[in-house]
């Protein structure tokens, strides 16, 4: 079988007529054609990946840094609503917190040029519990709206969602290889 096999691709006279070295031309040239899109498909990107996150390291270290102060703000300003009274004063809580939510868009939307995939799917999940949170305040300073709650929430709002966003936090600074979660992170005290 295989001498016929043989027969029938090298034989000049055959229907294929190849020579042997023809063949052995084919073979290395699609092995090399393979070989090649394996180099450009994987090896060029992990390339330019690990080249771009040695360039971009400074960046998410400021974004990171910044991060931090905004998730201790953001908590200081929680704290000042929940212990404000029911009034105007109660109001005026929920826009610094609507306000300190703000901070955080801006500030993603000024370093998004350093974000990797994974860096912008954690800050987006981090986000998503900062809303719920966000609007869990607005709810509780105007409880007649009752509109917004229909139309804004998004997360399940429950006592755990402080404690859910805190460790989005944590992811989010895991991925971006900050350090300081320790000093910055809501304590179980405050979201207690």
């Amino acid at each position: 079988m295989g001498d016929q096999i043989a027969k029938l691709l090298f034989d000049p006279n055959g229907p294929l007529g190849l020579t042997e070295g023809f063949f052995q031309n084919a073979v290395a040239e699609t092995g090399g054609f393979i070989l090649a899109a394996l180099v450009f498909s994987i090896l060029i990107p992990v390339v330019i990946d690990a080249r771009q996150s040695a360039k971009w390291r400074p960046a998410r270290q400021n974004f990171g840094q910044e991060l931090l102060l905004l998730h201790v703000a953001i908590g200081e300003t929680l704290l000042r609503f929940v212990r404000t009274p029911l009034g105007p004063a109660r109001v005026r809580a929920a826009d610094a917190v609507d306000n300190a939510y703000r901070a955080f868009p801006a500030l993603t939307g000024l370093y998004g040029y350093a974000l990797t995939a994974d860096i912008s799917r954690e800050v987006n999940d981090y986000m998503r519990m900062l809303r719920a949170v966000r609007d869990w305040t607005y709810e509780a300073a105007h409880p007649e709206d009752i509109g917004f709650a229909a139309v804004e929430r998004r997360l399940k709002q429950t006592r755990d969602m402080f404690a859910q966003a805190n460790h989005e936090f944590k992811d989010v600074l895991d991925e971006l290889r900050v350090s300081g979660f320790a000093d910055a992170s809501w304590t179980p005290e405050v979201i207690g």
